[in-house]
């Protein structure tokens, strides 16, 4: 069962990845009033959420990249095969046609010698 395509999967990885670059950015910036105010439980709170958004940020790209190049491994993959069976047709074709021709110069040998 194929589920249906919402979105693009490179729209949604940009999405997710300005997502969590703004959360790590709204956490920084939140941290440091907290700090500064003294209270480190939330400050430090905060820039670990900054840390692993900006991770997770940097992750997504980073997979949005590689599933890139794999599709586009797929895609050469596909025309190799399409131009293989392209010539692979051709060859039969070809062998048939020289059959057919083998086939006839046999006949005509045949009809000589008798």
């Amino acid at each position: 069962m194929k589920l249906p395509k919402l979105m693009p999967m490179d729209v949604a990885a940009k999405i997710f990845v300005i997502a969590a670059s703004a959360l790590g950015v709204s956490s920084a910036m939140l941290a440091v009033p907290s700090l500064v105010a003294g209270d480190f439980g939330q400050g430090l709170l905060l820039l670990g959420v900054a840390v692993f958004s900006g991770w997770m940020s940097t992750a997504i790209y980073q997979f949005q990249q590689r599933l890139v190049g794999i599709d586009e491994v797929v895609r050469q993959g596909k025309r190799r095969v399409e131009q293989s069976e392209a010539v692979l047709e051709e060859m039969r074709r070809l062998a048939k046609s020289l059959r057919a021709s083998s086939s006839a110069d046999d006949s005509e040998e045949d009809r000589t010698v008798h």
